[in-house]
């Protein structure tokens, strides 16, 4: 039910850069306007993380994952009838705030389902419900977009969010943290978890780890489509559906990577997120690199997609775990605090993205070597971990 939860909310997530090209159109917006209009929704998520930690202690993870896709679900679809630019993003923002639920409620879900040896691929499985989510809204919104508008693509978008989480509510167990009328985490001990959270290096690190990798995740989302448009000149539609294979790379690799992580690496997480960290780097070099080409082959571009999906997308599931089993006790808060930090760069990465193209005089390669640089940094922030974890035995220890 949480990989269900989490494909209706990114259904609509990733639903936008697939619905870009043709609200770019139709809306007459620049690169960067463009960029804002997909940044809109994270800065919502960005403001609700927090928030749904706390939910989470409090009333469980069943009620907040449904609420959560309601709240999306029908202000996305809201979103639809926008007259405006503005508007548009205004109402995206506040469909962004239901987008938590999923990476937080649904995360303690399973965390405490597992054991460390199974966590990896049991939280990939579950990660893997974000590129399942945008495989689905890749391979049919730009089709119902051509036929029907990009308006009514977003409405489909939203109200399959609603279907996801009325069948989160109906299937989930109540797994309720009141055991004796109180949550499980006291709220005047929220302000010593904050504290500890930055006080803590290994937490801290794999936070800016989480970031650095972001921006090549929702750069490559958000801009590739569009790099194909403004570069090969490809028609929007077909460059849209490059997001199907980068999604498909993306369950493969959340599982694949979790499957590496819990086998190979005996439950150590940072060095295969390190490993990925370069994979992708290596992947977006060769993104790059195209520009010197006049035309791209579609199985070529395709192939490319698919790999970068499985690199770039792969290591969420990882991080989710790192800074759950970080944080002991209090995982619901720390897992929204850090993706709050997170979330400011992911909110960042589309406009500034946009921004590097249009400073660059509308080529994308300076764009895609600056994610180059910034997974080969997370690369290094995320053996820091390991090393800081010797220091400090664990970040948050029960009680705190």
């Amino acid at each position: 039910m949480a990989t269900l939860q989490q494909a209706g909310l990114t259904f609509v997530r990733f639903g936008l850069p697939a619905l870009a090209p043709f609200m770019r159109a139709d809306l007459r917006l620049s690169l960067g306007q463009t960029g804002v209009v997909l940044g809109a929704f994270d800065l919502g998520a960005l403001l609700a993380f927090y928030a749904t930690g706390v939910a989470t202690e409090r009333w469980g993870e069943r009620r907040v994952m449904a609420c959560g896709s309601l709240i999306t679900g029908l202000l996305a679809a809201t979103a639809a009838l926008a007259p405006s630019a503005t508007l548009l993003a205004l109402l995206l923002a506040a469909a962004g705030v239901g987008f938590p639920s999923s990476q937080v409620a649904g995360s303690q879900a399973v965390m405490g389902s597992f054991p460390s040896w199974e966590r990896g691929v049991a939280m990939g499985v579950r990660q893997a419900g974000l590129p399942v989510g945008g495989l689905l809204a890749a391979g049919l919104l730009p089709w119902i977009a051509s036929a029907w508008g990009w308006r009514v693509a977003l409405v489909v978008a939203g109200l399959g969010c609603v279907v996801a989480g009325l069948a989160t509510y109906a299937g989930l167990p109540d797994g309720s943290r009141e055991a004796d009328g109180g949550p499980r985490t006291a709220l005047h001990s929220l302000v010593g978890v904050t504290v500890q959270f930055f006080k803590s290096p290994p937490l801290v690190l794999t936070t800016l780890t989480a970031c650095l990798l972001a921006a090549g995740q929702f750069g490559l989302a958000g801009y590739l489509p569009l790099y194909f448009v403004d570069t090969f000149a490809w028609r929007p539609e077909d460059a849209a559906r490059l997001l199907l294979f980068v999604h498909l790379g993306g369950i493969a690799g959340r599982m694949a990577w979790g499957w590496v992580s819990d086998r190979w690496f005996g439950a150590d997480r940072p060095r295969p997120i390190a490993l990925a960290a370069c994979c992708a780097a290596a992947t977006v070099g060769a993104l790059a690199l195209l520009a010197r080409m006049t035309s791209v082959p579609t199985l070529a571009a395709a192939s490319l997609a698919l790999v970068a999906g499985f690199t770039l997308l792969g290591w969420n599931g990882l991080y989710v775990t790192l800074i759950s089993e970080l944080a002991w006790a209090a995982g619901a808060v720390v897992v929204g605090l850090s993706m709050t930090v997170l979330y400011v760069f992911t909110m960042l990465a589309p406009p500034a993205f946009g921004w590097a193209v249009e400073r660059a005089g509308g080529s994308y390669t300076a764009a895609w070597l600056g994610v180059v640089a910034l997974q080969l940094a997370a690369a290094v922030t995320v053996l820091s971990v390991r090393r800081a974890r010797r220091t400090v035995a664990h970040a948050l220890e029960p009680g705190d």
